[in-house]
């Protein structure tokens, strides 16, 4: 994945990371007091959202490090490349929120509830620019909304598409799944075809042998 799109994924997989770069794209610098009552999210959130952003280069501080009043924060070039990238992209994908009845896979949404009731976040399916999602609680459902998952779907398109160009002449093997880690989650990436592929998430310390994991999803997909 190519630097600008890791950074287009790390925003994309918190969406208080994704809301904060948007606000300041859309707002221009500003207080981390002002952009929190702006967004309507509590404070500590937003500001661990900016020094992760800030550690990773998409946000800067405008003031002195010693002033500790009207901290003024904006995005850096590196900041505003990603985020256009990442806007492009997700653009282009459609995500509809669907039941387990309704999902192109219903046997695999049944293994997930039944042998990882715990673990298991979510499930989508992807094909072409339109997903079907199935989110396995409440608690999950209340932190992703159509856009935030546009965006971590748009994130790994076209990320690692770039992946796939630069390995296709290595003696690799067919590349069968990809696994990221993210701050609360595990997704397993399943490529069906070009166009076509299955995201599941599961917690992040999920206790899972990660090969057969992956194998038993594919056989409840192919099945």
């Amino acid at each position: 994945m190519t630097d600008s799109w890791d950074t287009a994924g790390y925003i994309a997989s918190s969406r208080y990371r994704a809301s904060v770069c948007e606000f300041l794209d859309d707002e221009g610098p500003e207080l981390p007091s002002r952009i929190a009552s702006q967004l309507g999210l509590a404070q500590p959130h937003v500001s661990r959202a900016l020094s992760e952003l800030r550690d990773r280069g998409v946000v800067e501080l405008l003031v002195p490090e010693s002033q500790q009043k009207g901290r003024l924060y904006g995005l850096t070039r590196e900041g505003e490349a990603a985020l256009v990238k990442l806007q492009g992209e997700a653009a282009s994908v459609s995500v509809s929120f669907v039941g387990a009845d309704a999902f192109p896979y219903m046997p695999l949404v049944e293994f997930l509830q039944a042998e990882h009731p715990d673990n298991f976040r979510l499930a989508a399916a992807r094909d072409g620019d339109d997903s079907n999602v199935f989110v396995a609680s409440e608690s999950v459902r209340e932190t992703y909304d159509e856009e935030s998952l546009s965006n971590v779907i748009a994130a790994i398109r076209a990320g690692d598409a770039t992946i796939d160009d630069k390995l296709e002449e290595l003696p690799t093997g067919e590349g069968e799944f990809v696994v990221r880690g993210f701050e609360q989650s595990m997704l397993f990436r399943l490529r069906m075809d070009a166009d076509a592929e299955v995201l599941v998430s599961l917690e992040r310390d999920a206790d899972v042998h990660v090969a057969s994991f992956a194998d038993a999803c594919r056989s409840r997909i192919s099945n």
